[in-house]
């Protein structure tokens, strides 16, 4: 067996790499351990150029994406630890989760490896949606989430505190069980994805951002529940990615067939170009 952590945060032995380490310290000798750091490749921004799309093709910007990929389709099961950074999740997670478009329809490539979160953040309250977000980037890959933890640790070796570093062994242990463990809701979090942010209507309709489930919110005994309505599919199943992606494709083929219209319409656009400041200058 071989667990890969991926560790979102640039500072060396920080907090996200010390709970990364912790849980692959604690599993067995005999599995095979490896780390990547993320900030540390080389990943290009999506330019949206929808080329990637289809179960046969990749993204076409050459880089170390694929290196990446290819080191989680090796892998049984992956840690991702990340930092919080002003309420979201670090830019090299959002970088490549706007990259992960290209495998939209080869999640059997991915799907069933059990996938450990762990997110880091400064200031009481300020968590944010940073571990939804981290979360999310997993599912996009297809990895099956079965536990998350988010701990309050600003300063570089403040997560080293025994009740920590205990939790986040209990948790790798997920990772090389044989009982199937998944990620659970608590309160009134989504029942499908266990986010914890919900949007509320006036009516009672609670909708999750993250997965699309929807729901509906009631008052039982002095207390406010959710419940949430029952679908085909989630969107973060593989039905639902592969889903996702026949609408991108179906995207791409509306703009190829009208592209001259849009393209003249796009164009009286170039008479402001002038207001551009290029890199360096000033206005």
């Amino acid at each position: 067996m071989k667990v890969l952590g991926l560790v979102a945060s640039a500072r060396k032995l920080g907090n996200s790499e010390i709970l990364v380490k912790e849980m692959l310290a604690a599993l067995p000798d005999t599995v095979e351990k490896a780390m990547i750091r993320l900030p540390d490749l080389n990943i290009g921004q999506c330019q949206a150029c929808y080329a990637c799309l289809g179960a046969d093709k990749s993204c076409i910007i050459g880089d170390d994406l694929q290196f990446l990929l290819d080191n989680i389709r090796t892998a049984d099961a992956i840690i991702i630890g990340a930092p919080c950074y002003f309420l979201g999740t670090h830019t090299s997670l959002k970088v490549i989760g706007d990259r992960l478009i290209s495998v939209l329809q080869n999640g059997d490539e991915f799907a069933g490896k059990k996938c450990i979160v762990v997110v880091t953040y400064g200031v009481a309250g300020w968590d944010g949606y940073a571990r939804e977000a981290t979360i999310n980037f997993a599912r996009f890959l297809h990895l099956d989430v079965v536990g998350s933890m988010a701990v309050q640790a600003a300063n570089p070796g403040e997560a080293a505190k025994p009740e920590v570093l205990h939790k986040a062994r209990l948790l790798a242990q997920r990772l090389v069980s044989g009982a199937e463990q998944t990620e659970e809701a608590a309160g009134c979090s989504c029942r499908e994805c266990g986010s914890s942010l919900l949007k509320l209507s006036p009516d009672g309709t609670v909708h999750c951002p993250m997965c699309g489930a929807f729901g509906r919110l009631y008052l039982e005994g002095g207390q406010f529940t959710v419940q949430f309505g029952q679908r085909e599919h989630s969107r973060f199943s593989l039905a639902g990615m592969k889903e996702h992606g026949a609408l991108l494709e179906e995207i791409k083929g509306r703009y190829i067939a009208s592209r001259n219209e849009l393209y003249t319409l796009r164009q009286k656009y170039k008479q402001y170009d002038g207001w551009w400041i290029p890199p360096g200058k000033r206005r």
